[in-house]
C-alpha cells in the first residue's frame, strides 16, 4: 500500500513538471520597457522601432512605459528598484546612463553597479558645427580665433550638465585648454536658433538636429566627434583626423535590467536583442535618422562600453566644475 502512494506520487510529480516549466519559461508574460523620457524624443523614437521588432524576436509582448525626470534618473530608478526577473527594462539614453548620474550631487543609482547591462543598441555621433558669424569654415579656424580672444566667443547647450555641454567642454579641453563662454539653454531648440543667428559661435548636437540647417548653408559642421566618418555625410572629417585626438562623444542608448537579473534570463534577452540588431533592414533605418548601430550587442560589450564612458566623463565633469542639486 505504502509502495502505491508513493509511485502515485512520483506520477503526479512527473505530470506537474512540464506545468511548472512551462510557468518558469521566460518570458511567460508581458514585458515593460521603461523610456526615462517624454514620447515624441529621440530616445523614445528608436525604442518604439526597437521594441516593436524586439517583442517578435521574443515571442511575447513588450509594451513602452514613459517615465520623465530629473534627467532620465526617475524612470531608471523606477528600474532599478525592480523585481530581478526581466520583466522591467530600461531603455537608457546617455544622460540617464552616464551624465545625470555624475552631474547631480545625489545620484538616485549607480548606472553600473545597479543594473545588468543587455546590450549597447547604438550611438549617436556629436558633431560640431560654427554659426554664421564666426567666419570660420574648418575646425583649426574655429580653434584659431578661440585663442585670439580667450573667453570672448560663446556656445550653447541643452542646459547645464548636458551630453552636449559636457562634449563642448570637452572639445575646449581637447583643442588646447580653449576658453569660452557656456551658454545653457532650455533644450537644444533654443541654443539652436542663437546659433543660426550668430549669438553664439559654435555648439556641439547631433546630426539629427543639424545636419538639415548645415544642407541649407545657415550653419556649418565642421567635425564629427567620432573615431570613423558618419554615413550621414562621408565629407565631414572626424576631430582626429583634423589633429584633435581624444575628443570623441556621442549620445548613446543601452537596453538594461535590475542588478541581480539571472543569467538564463539575461541570455533570452541578450539573444533576443543580437537577433533585432542584425537585421541589415533595421540597420539602414537607423542610420537613416543618425544612429549607428553597435555591431557587438553583448552584454560584455555593453558593460565595458558603459564603465569607460563613466570613468572619461567625472573626468570631464570634475574639470568644468558641473554639480547640480
Amino acid at each position: 500500500m505504502q509502495r502505491r502512494v508513493i509511485l502515485g506520487a512520483a506520477a503526479a510529480s512527473l505530470l506537474a513538471a512540464p506545468s511548472l516549466r512551462a510557468q518558469d519559461r521566460f518570458p511567460s508574460r508581458p514585458i515593460r520597457v521603461v523610456v526615462p523620457f517624454a514620447p515624441g524624443g529621440p530616445t523614445d523614437v528608436f525604442a518604439r522601432r526597437f521594441v516593436d521588432r524586439f517583442q517578435r524576436a521574443l515571442g511575447h509582448t513588450v509594451v513602452i512605459e514613459n517615465k520623465a525626470g530629473a534627467g532620465g534618473m526617475l524612470g531608471a530608478q523606477d528600474v532599478a528598484r525592480s523585481r530581478p526577473d526581466g520583466y522591467s527594462l530600461i531603455f537608457h539614453a546617455s544622460s540617464s546612463a552616464l551624465t545625470s548620474p555624475l552631474v547631480y550631487r545625489r545620484p538616485l543609482y549607480d548606472p553600473v553597479k545597479d543594473f545588468e547591462q543587455v546590450s549597447l543598441l547604438g550611438v549617436v555621433p556629436f558633431v560640431l558645427a560654427v554659426g554664421p558669424q564666426t567666419g570660420a569654415r574648418t575646425t583649426a579656424e574655429l580653434v584659431a580665433k578661440l585663442r585670439e580672444r580667450p573667453g570672448a566667443l560663446s556656445y550653447g547647450s541643452s542646459g547645464v550638465g548636458t551630453s552636449n555641454h559636457l562634449a563642448g567642454a570637452l572639445f575646449l579641453a581637447r583643442a588646447g585648454e580653449l576658453r569660452a563662454e557656456h551658454i545653457p539653454y532650455r533644450g537644444s531648440g533654443p541654443a539652436i536658433q542663437d546659433l543660426v543667428a550668430g549669438t553664439t559661435a559654435f555648439q556641439v548636437d547631433t546630426f539629427g538636429t543639424l545636419y538639415e540647417l548645415h544642407r541649407d548653408g545657415r550653419i556649418r559642421i565642421v567635425a564629427v566627434m567620432h573615431p570613423t566618418r558618419s554615413a550621414v555625410d562621408r565629407a565631414i572629417p572626424t576631430m582626429a583626423e583634423q589633429g584633435i585626438t581624444g575628443a570623441e562623444a556621442s549620445t548613446f542608448n543601452i537596453l538594461a535590467a535590475p542588478a541581480g537579473t539571472p543569467p538564463e534570463v539575461m541570455a533570452v534577452l541578450s539573444d533576443a536583442t543580437a537577433r533585432v540588431m542584425a537585421d541589415t533592414a533595421f540597420q539602414q533605418e537607423l542610420l537613416g535618422i543618425g544612429i549607428e548601430p553597435e555591431s557587438d550587442t553583448s552584454p560584455r560589450r555593453a558593460l565595458a562600453f558603459l564603465a569607460g564612458e563613466v570613468e572619461k566623463w567625472r573626468v570631464v565633469v570634475q574639470a568644468a566644475g558641473v554639480s547640480i542639486e
